[in-house]
């Protein structure tokens, strides 16, 4: 066997071949056999075989639904990472501006503290208010002993109307 043969490309079917032996024909009559002779005819079998298939409508359905359902995934991932990222931006200012008024709250705190420090609040107590500092003879003093005790001198009412109906279920059952 030879290494490189052309047993699998039989071209000699195509090529021109001189006819020696047969009558004479018209101009269409040769062109019909030229054509005939190049037209390789398969049994029915292969035929059937060699047939597009034909398309399952079931099937080009289940496929399109399920680009539809893929799009639509994509499609929503996409809209939930751009609104991920506008929320995310919503924070971050939010978290700067809060930032902000602390810093100003502590400014502002700062600066009243500076304004009103003790001394310039009893002054101004003493001399705008007329107040005056605490004496030891407004100060009275209340003690308390253990052996005190309070007496109940009138019992509570029977309770609401859910108690009194409790009780009253109870004693026809005791």
């Amino acid at each position: 066997m030879a290494k490189f043969s052309s047993e699998a490309y039989d071209l000699s079917q195509w090529e021109e071949r001189v006819q020696t032996s047969l009558p004479e024909r018209g101009p269409g009559e040769e062109e019909r056999e030229e054509s005939r002779e190049k037209v390789v005819e398969l049994p029915k079998k292969k035929l059937h075989k060699n047939k597009r298939p034909r398309r399952n409508p079931l099937k080009m359905a289940a496929a399109t639904l399920c680009f539809g359902v893929i799009l639509a995934t994509v499609t929503t991932m996409i809209y939930n990472q751009v609104q991920l990222t506008e929320l995310t931006e919503e924070i971050n200012t939010a978290a700067q501006s809060l930032q902000e008024a602390e810093s100003l709250e502590i400014q502002l705190n700062m600066e009243a503290a500076q304004e009103m420090n003790g001394t310039q609040v009893e002054e101004y107590a003493t001399n705008e208010l007329g107040m005056s500092k605490i004496q030891s003879g407004q100060v009275t003093y209340v003690g308390s002993s253990q052996e005190d005790q309070g007496d109940v001198l009138q019992e509570a009412t029977q309770g609401s109307w859910m108690d009194q109906l409790w009780a009253w279920l109870q004693s026809l059952f005791a």
